[in-house]
């Protein structure tokens, strides 16, 4: 990233200092449950940490924030699967008041840099149908959608 503004980041849920500091974050921007049900389908309103991190962070994951002026104003989660070569990105989100500035995508490219140097070839991303504005970010980004499944989401696949 060349505009010394911003930096991407590595964060921990297993360490109570970057919990803290993502639970601020967090709890701010789901504020709104819709934004919730996007992001994290099965989360429920209202939005509480500890039940994020029961259902999404007990396995090994690696979380990337994007900081503006060393402000969080991103977050995106990766999941890898080195037998299959594979990568889940989950959980991505910027802050509200921050988005539609090409931050998203600034933590997106970062994140498939970050996957190909682990030697992985697939990413998959699952989307809800019905998020429309996901949907035509991932398909700009050069994702295309492969699976539709039941409960209105879609798996989508970049080769790389």
């Amino acid at each position: 990233m060349t505009d010394s503004r911003f930096s991407i980041s590595s964060m921990s849920y297993e360490n109570k200092a970057d919990i803290r500091i993502l639970t601020s974050c967090l709890s701010e921007w789901f504020s709104n449950p819709k934004i919730l049900h996007f992001v994290a389908s099965s989360a429920r309103y209202p939005f509480k940490i500890q039940q994020w991190i029961n259902q999404s962070y007990l396995n090994q994951s690696y979380t990337l924030v994007l900081k503006l002026d060393n402000w969080i104003i991103g977050h995106l989660s990766i999941r890898m699967n080195h037998h299959t070569k594979s990568a889940n990105i989950f959980h991505l989100i910027i802050d509200p008041s921050q988005q539609q500035n090409g931050y998203g995508k600034k933590l997106i490219q970062y994140a498939e840099k970050f996957i190909l140097k682990n030697d992985l070839k697939k990413i998959s991303i699952k989307v809800l149908k019905n998020n429309q504005v996901a949907l035509s970010f991932f398909e700009k980004n050069g994702y295309t959608i492969i699976e539709k499944k039941k409960y209105k989401k879609v798996k989508m696949l970049k080769y790389l």
